[in-house]
């Protein structure tokens, strides 16, 4: 028997035989990358993007970054790395369920929170005060409107532009996965105006991924939001078991048990794995009625321009009523106990330095839009002389300013946010 390596064009073949009509073919989406490159020899177009998120800088930041709990407060609450890690899970599980392309969705689901800030979604309020010129930190900012801030948008302009691994900026991904992760949360066209969002091959006029893989993502992220911060909350002693035995919905996949454990621990555990499953299950039974319809409607087996993938109509508004608890008894408390204020003020303080001392900020930062000479009087001459006050004027009055200060803190973790401002206020004010 002989061995040989399998090529792209033997995975490629692979798709056509093993996946729907509906799905997404790598091969067909191999030409939409905003930079032109060749193909690679034994790997498809979404299995480099999925090796490429993972072997980024963004992506392995995100074991720091906050989901619900302080990533200090025990070892077993979810980091935005284990949530990401989870998305990815259920959205293969549901993909290869369906017939979908499991490399497409693990691609999106892996880069659909590069963009979050620290401290979790405080961080990206702050932000997004600040970039929307509401927040001007005391009259020390301008208050002007430079676009708003969202973590979704932001991971795009990570992978398109932020992160810096080859002689073009970004990543370089497929279209079909940069519209994915786009679109795993709410648009906000009115609110969110980003000058240097490449919108190509992302549809934006939809609200919903045209690629029902990129719909898996968004519907499985709400899943695994449900059910993660529901066991973290039972595991912190926010609520009790007895109390989320009150949700119908909690109620229903509590009937789905084939035993009932009477230690609560196992309880829970198998409570939220039902909880899992009967979401999932839900989620593709009712999809597949939509998919047909849309087929049947349309004649299109491969671009959707509405909403498939969810909640059937009886599972809607109990999964709705779910995530009502968990905001007002998990989410809530939570955010009180782990001193949000404390975030504020980091944030805060961190742009107002940035902004009022460029100098601060490290030189790649810079880089991107200051000049050799105008770099050099930031960085040497005393703020007192007159070369360096006109270079700071100059980078303060700079377009990009302002967005090269937010991308900085976005792509903090909690702990280099936290020793930052540390470092900060020690070279301002002294030790």
């Amino acid at each position: 028997m002989t061995f040989s390596i399998r090529t792209r064009s033997d995975w490629e073949s692979a798709e056509d035989q093993l996946l729907t009509p509906f799905a997404a073919h790598s091969k067909d989406f191999a030409g939409t990358r905003l930079h032109e490159e060749p193909e690679h020899a034994y790997r498809t177009a979404f299995q480099r993007d999925r090796d490429r998120i993972i072997h980024s800088r963004a992506f392995r930041r995100l074991k720091h970054k906050r989901q619900v709990f302080l990533t200090h407060s025990g070892d077993h609450y979810r980091t935005r790395l284990t949530h990401t890690l989870e998305v990815a899970q259920l959205s293969r599980t549901m993909a290869r369920s369906l017939g979908l392309n499991e490399d497409l969705v693990e691609a999106i689901a892996l880069g659909h929170d590069l963009g979050h800030t620290p401290f979790g979604h405080i961080g990206e309020i702050v932000l997004h005060d600040i970039m929307c010129g509401s927040e001007t930190l005391s009259g020390v900012l301008p208050g002007r409107n430079q676009g708003g801030f969202k973590h979704n948008y932001q991971s795009v302009r990570v992978v398109d532009l932020i992160e810096k691994k080859y002689t073009w900026p970004g990543l370089n991904l497929t279209a079909c996965v940069r519209e994915g992760i786009l679109k795993h949360t709410r648009l906000r066209r009115n609110e969110l105006h980003f000058a240097d969002l490449n919108l190509q091959g992302l549809h934006y006029e939809l609200d919903h991924a045209t690629t029902l893989e990129g719909q898996i993502v968004a519907v499985c992220d709400e899943i695994a939001q449900r059910t993660h911060d529901l066991e973290d909350g039972i595991r912190a002693g926010y609520v009790s078991l007895r109390q989320v035995l009150e949700l119908p919905l909690i109620q229903e996949a509590d009937r789905c048990l084939a035993i009932k454990p009477t230690d609560e621990l196992v309880h829970r555990n198998y409570l939220i794995r039902a909880l899992i499953n009967l979401l999932v299950t839900d989620v593709m039974e009712a999809s597949l009625h939509r998919v047909q319809h849309h087929i049947e409607k349309t004649g299109r087996q491969q671009y959707f321009d509405r909403q498939i993938m969810w909640f059937s109509d009886a599972i809607h508004p109990l999964q709705e009523a779910l995530d009502g608890f968990i905001a007002e008894n998990i989410i809530k408390i939570a955010s009180e106990e782990r001193s949000d204020e404390r975030a504020v003020y980091i944030i805060h303080n961190l742009f107002k330095a940035f902004y009022q001392n460029p100098h601060l900020l490290p030189t790649y930062v810079l880089a991107n839009f200051v000049d050799d000479a105008t770099m050099k009087a930031i960085m040497f001459a005393p703020a007192q002389h007159d070369e360096g006050n006109e270079a700071r004027t100059r980078v303060q009055n700079h377009t990009r300013f302002l967005r090269a200060i937010c991308d900085h803190i976005a792509g903090m973790t909690d702990n280099y946010a936290n020793s930052e401002i540390v470092r900060v206020e020690q070279e301002l004010y002294g030790g």
